[in-house]
């Protein structure tokens, strides 16, 4: 008996030490961090045609019987429906980019817009086969090289040349999706605060460049940091010989341009 209230009383005073609860089984730790990268590599596949949904309804086959030519005006209106849903998903693209949601409202139109057809001409670059006579949009439409051509002009040739040395460099979805992103943020003339811009665009390059040190693949290419980073002023051209494209068809006033491409080019002026 005495034994017994011994060892009750030692016990008194300690019920804050007594063991704790054991854990649930079904408790985890968090999740690490999704990194820059990897959320820039989603954010592309996100707004990337499925293939096995595209849509070939406006697809005419070269080789195949000649079907009914479009008039002028058909062929504008192609050309406006193919930027404007294009240019919608490359918003769902920005909108997924580490970073943007967070810049100031003004700061993420202005590089929205100046940057929309560099990404519309980089994306549709990336997803030209050099020997593929089939061109994917951003949209999943796909039409043929002969039918792009009548539509786009000459912007069609520079987007072919600029593909054609895109895949020469064999760059990889990573280092793609950093290229696309680093589009969209950069130095803009007339932002609000282009310090929050830097340190945006700061964290993709810096993420670009530890992807290219420590990737077993990229390792192996030559000066692959430093020439993805120059295709940067390639799609400046390439943006100038969209806006010259949209000028031509707005000066020959066959169908009147979206409000979305009259925002997109009024606010670039001047080219």
């Amino acid at each position: 008996m005495v034994k017994e209230v011994v060892r009750t009383d030692s016990l008194k005073g300690r019920r804050g030490r007594l063991p704790s609860k054991p854990k649930s089984p079904q408790e985890s730790p968090p999740s690490p961090p999704v990194s820059t990268i990897t959320a820039l590599v989603r954010a592309h596949v996100d707004t990337t045609p499925d293939l096995a949904n595209l849509d070939y309804s406006q697809y005419q086959d070269p080789s195949g019987q000649k079907q009914e030519t479009s008039t002028a005006a058909e062929q504008v209106q192609q050309f406006y429906d193919l930027l404007v849903s294009s240019i919608e998903v490359i918003r769902q693209f920005a909108d997924k980019v580490p970073g943007f949601a967070d810049l100031a409202k003004e700061d993420q139109e202005l590089l929205f817009h100046s940057a929309c057809l560099e990404l519309f001409s980089l994306r549709l670059a990336y997803r030209i086969h050099p020997d593929d006579e089939k061109l994917t949009f951003c949209n999943g439409t796909v039409l043929s090289r002969e039918q792009c051509q009548q539509i786009f002009g000459d912007w069609l040739n520079t987007i072919l040349d600029f593909s054609a040395s895109l895949h020469s460099m064999d760059i990889d979805i990573s280092a793609f999706a950093c290229l696309c992103a680093l589009a969209l943020v950069t130095e803009r003339h007339g932002l609000k605060e282009p310090q929050r811009v830097e340190q945006v665009q700061m964290k993709i390059i810096g993420s670009l460049r530890d992807h290219v040190t420590y990737n077993n693949e990229a390792q192996k290419k030559r000066h692959y940091f430093s020439r993805i980073l120059t295709q940067l002023p390639e799609l400046r051209t390439l943006s100038v010989q969209g806006l010259q494209r949209i000028f031509y068809l707005r000066l020959e006033d066959l169908v009147p341009a979206p409000p979305l491409v009259e925002n997109i080019f009024t606010s670039s002026l001047p080219f």
